[in-house]
C-alpha cells in the first residue's frame, strides 16, 4: 500500500487538532514529514508531539520533491494565497475552508492547479457526516414525498473574541462555519446553476468586526428551499436538520434523526370543494383528518458517535483512494466556486449593514 507523504501549514486547532489528529490514526496511508509554523512555542510543541520536521515558514518547503501533498491550515485570510503559491511551485494542495473568500480568488488557485498539473482540493468533511448520509438516503427513498424546505440549523448560546471575529481575517460565522452548511445546502438542491441569495447578518456576542448572526434563504427552480441559520444567540436550538416535504418530516442532530410520513395510497382520497364543510347533522366543521403516520429513526452508533472524527476519518479515506487508485473525488471545484458564489453574495448584502463599532 502507497503510503503518502504530508506536510501541514499551520499548527493550531486546525492543523495540529483535526489534520494531525485524523492523519495519524491512518498511518498506513499517510506520513506527517513536515509542519510549519510562525510561532516558536508551536514549533516546540511540533517537535515535542510529532516526528516530523519543525519548519518556521512554508517557504522552506520550495525545492522538497519527498512530499505528496499539503494540508494549508494557516490563517482564513492566508489560504487562498498560500495555497496559489504552493500550486505555482508545484504541490499538491488540501486547504482548509474558506478555500477563498470569492469565486475569482479561489479560481486563480484552480488555474494555477491545472498550470502546474497538481490536485487542489478543500477539506469539506462534513459531506461525509453519518447523519447527513442517511438524511440524503431518507430523502432519496421518496418516503418524505417532495421536499419543500430544509434547515441546517449551526446555532448555539456563546460570545467569542478570537482572531474568527475579525474581518481582516477573513472571518465571521460565515466564511468559518458557513462553508459546510452552504455545501450542504448546495448538494441538497443538486448543485443548481442559478441560486437566488437572500442573507442577513448581525453582530450580537462577538467582540470583533465580524457577524455572529448568519441567515441565509437559497432558492433555485425544481428545487427545496434551503435555509440556513449560523447564530450564536440560540440558546434553544433542539436540532441540526429538518426537512419538510409532502408527506411527512424528519428532524434531527448529528446523533440522532428521526422521520414521520403517511402513505397516500392507504388514505381516502379527498376532493376538493367550495362549499361550507358540514357534519351528518349539517353543523359546522373544520377541514381536519387524522392520517396513520410511520415512523423512523436512525442513531449514530460505533464509530460514528463521535461524528467529527469520522466524517474526517472518511474525508482522508476517500482522498486516498482518489491519490492512489484514481476514484474521481465526490466535491469537485465547480461546486467549491457554487459554494464560494453564495458566500460572496450574502457578504454583499450585508456587509455594509455591519456595525464597525467592536466591543
Amino acid at each position: 500500500m502507497k503510503k503518502f507523504r504530508v506536510a501541514i501549514i499551520g499548527y493550531g486547532r486546525s492543523g495540529r487538532n483535526i489534520h494531525k489528529h485524523l492523519l495519524e490514526q491512518l498511518p498506513e496511508k499517510y506520513e506527517i514529514v513536515a509542519i510549519a509554523d510562525a510561532d516558536a512555542q508551536r514549533r516546540e510543541m511540533i517537535q515535542a508531539e510529532t516526528k516530523a520536521e519543525a519548519l518556521e515558514n512554508h517557504a522552506q518547503l520550495y525545492g522538497r520533491t519527498d512530499i505528496d501533498f499539503v494540508v494549508n491550515a494557516s490563517f482564513s485570510m492566508d489560504h487562498a494565497p498560500i495555497s496559489k503559491e504552493l500550486l505555482e511551485h508545484g504541490f499538491n494542495v488540501l486547504s482548509e475552508k474558506p478555500a477563498a473568500s470569492s469565486p475569482a480568488e479561489f479560481e486563480a488557485g484552480v488555474k494555477a492547479a491545472e498550470e502546474h498539473g497538481c490536485f487542489y482540493h478543500v477539506f469539506q468533511q462534513y459531506r461525509f457526516a453519518p447523519s447527513y448520509l442517511k438524511l440524503k438516503e431518507v430523502i432519496a427513498s421518496g418516503v418524505l414525498g417532495r421536499i419543500v424546505q430544509v434547515s441546517l440549523n449551526y446555532s448555539g448560546f456563546a460570545r467569542r473574541w478570537d482572531w474568527q471575529t475579525i474581518q481582516r481575517f477573513k472571518a465571521g460565522s460565515l466564511l468559518n462555519t458557513g462553508p459546510h452548511p452552504v455545501d450542504q445546502a448546495l448538494d441538497l438542491m443538486g448543485f443548481p446553476k442559478e441560486v437566488q441569495v437572500t442573507a442577513a447578518f448581525d453582530r450580537a456576542h462577538t467582540y470583533g468586526d465580524a457577524e455572529d448572526y448568519v441567515k441565509v434563504l437559497l432558492q433555485a427552480e425544481n428545487a427545496p428551499v434551503l435555509d440556513i441559520e449560523i447564530t450564536s444567540t440560540n440558546a434553544f436550538s433542539d436540532y441540526t436538520y429538518l426537512v419538510q416535504g409532502t408527506l411527512g418530516s424528519l428532524k434531527g442532530t448529528t446523533k440522532k434523526l428521526e422521520w414521520k410520513y403517511y402513505v397516500e395510497a392507504d388514505e381516502p382520497e379527498q376532493k376538493l370543494t367550495d362549499k361550507p364543510l358540514r357534519d351528518e347533522k349539517g353543523e359546522p366543521i373544520y377541514c381536519r383528518e387524522k392520517l396513520t403516520l410511520h415512523t423512523g429513526d436512525w442513531e449514530a452508533a460505533g464509530d460514528e458517535v463521535d461524528d467529527f472524527n469520522y466524517k474526517g476519518l472518511q474525508f482522508y479515506n476517500r482522498l486516498y483512494e482518489t491519490l492512489a487508485n484514481g476514484a474521481p473525488f465526490p466535491i469537485t471545484h465547480a461546486q467549491v466556486s457554487s459554494q464560494m458564489a453564495v458566500m460572496e453574495e450574502a457578504h454583499r448584502q450585508n456587509d455594509a449593514r455591519i456595525s464597525p463599532f467592536v466591543k
